[in-house]
């Protein structure tokens, strides 16, 4: 397992940021598990749009893909979210120390 580094943590959450994407995981969770084609069916976007989003979440690891036969299916990465939530708090937690970083402050 990947260790949940800043720079996964802002990928995952980068991927989520685009409401198509965040959909799509939404809709993949509650499939448990889901063909692209299924996939295609429930969204309004072309296919190499769907495969686009797709790729970003995968790449985050946020979904993983299997082939099965002709079939590519999709799931999401559970373990994946519930370690994204749980460092979240303490990653944004006020008392966390930027370890020699400089804070950019608004005037």
């Amino acid at each position: 397992m990947r260790q949940l580094d800043d720079a996964r943590v802002i990928q995952a959450l980068k991927a989520l940021a685009d409401p198509n994407r965040f959909r799509m995981v939404q809709v993949i969770a509650e499939a448990g598990e889901i063909s692209c084609g299924e996939v295609n069916e429930q969204f309004d976007l072309a296919q190499p749009t769907i495969s686009h989003h797709v790729r970003l979440l995968v790449d985050a690891g946020l979904l993983t893909a299997r082939t099965e036969g002709k079939h590519h299916m999709l799931s999401v990465d559970r373990a994946l979210l519930t370690r994204l939530a749980g460092v979240l708090p303490a990653r944004l937690a006020p008392e966390r120390r930027l370890r020699g970083r400089a804070v950019a402050r608004r005037a």
